[in-house]
């Protein structure tokens, strides 16, 4: 690995740092919501702004703009970080978040620069990539269309409809990453609706699987700048995660996946993250 590499990637790292002290910051501003799931998406958050996509924050409706949808939109404290890192926005509106009139909801709202879907109501984001990738194909532009997905979500069937279709209609400029941190709201993923195996069932329904461990920051970049893994078929990046990564108190437990973010909960928060609150 060069040097120059080498120090891509511990930027990479340190804006991942920053997307999980901002998600706090503005879980905290709220005073709970959904710490876990927030945590866990970081590290792919932090390559795909700061590495992979190709935006302009500052003409966030330019045409040729690669598309991200959060489909697993309880996540938006990460991704209103990440767009406040990325210079959307002031990152003083996180101070806002879930606020009285704030425009940064529990969930991402369209009309915030840089967010491309209101999500929230989990299966469909996956199925609005599909018009995405397709529109650009219909409009002969180059954007590529990612889509995050939950794997709590992966239970809607609605999903594996879009699955089928996409490879159906053979969108190589579409890629879904599962965020498989393996627990949901109530519990282990495995023992509400068990998904293995996963990577296979993208396999069977045609689509092109790359499986990494999402928070590895090296094979974070090399999956993406390995897309698309077939130029006849959309891929999917299974990236493994902890819930609550970061967090010794919240990882690996679904009792972090939404809850109060308490003036002492954040001081050992940014302590743990580095940073005095």
């Amino acid at each position: 690995m060069t040097g120059n590499m080498e120090a891509k990637l511990a930027g990479l790292r340190d804006h991942a740092r920053d997307i999980r002290r901002n998600a706090l910051r503005a879980l905290h501003a709220a005073g709970s919501g959904h710490v876990g799931g927030s945590l866990s998406a970081a590290d792919l958050l932090a390559a795909l702004y700061f590495h992979h996509l190709r935006l302009r924050p500052h003409e966030p409706d330019w045409a040729g703009r690669d598309r991200f949808v959060l489909s697993k939109g309880h996540a938006n404290a990460a991704l209103a970080a990440v767009l406040a890192q990325a210079g959307f926005f002031s990152e003083d509106a996180l101070d806002t978040f879930y606020g009285y009139e704030s425009s940064l909801g529990m969930h991402p709202d369209i009309k915030v620069p840089g967010v491309e879907m209101s999500t929230g109501g989990l299966g469909h984001g996956l199925s609005v990539g599909i018009g995405m990738a397709l529109g650009a194909r219909l409009q002969g532009l180059d954007f590529r269309t990612i889509v995050m997905v939950g794997d709590g979500e992966l239970q809607e069937g609605s999903n594996w409809e879009a699955a089928m279709s996409a490879t159906h209609l053979g969108l190589a400029g579409l890629t879904a990453i599962v965020d498989y941190n393996k627990i949901q709201q109530s519990g282990n993923v495995g023992e509400m609706l068990d998904l293995e195996p996963l990577a296979d069932k993208w396999r069977a329904f045609g689509w092109a699987v790359r499986e990494i461990d999402g928070h590895d920051m090296a094979e974070v970049v090399d999956a993406l700048d390995a897309l698309p893994y077939d130029t006849r078929r959309p891929s999917v990046i299974v990236a493994h995660t902890v819930k609550g990564k970061g967090l010794s108190f919240a990882e690996g437990t679904y009792l972090w996946h939404s809850n109060m973010v308490t003036d002492e909960i954040y001081a050992k928060a940014m302590a743990e993250l580095g940073e005095s609150a």
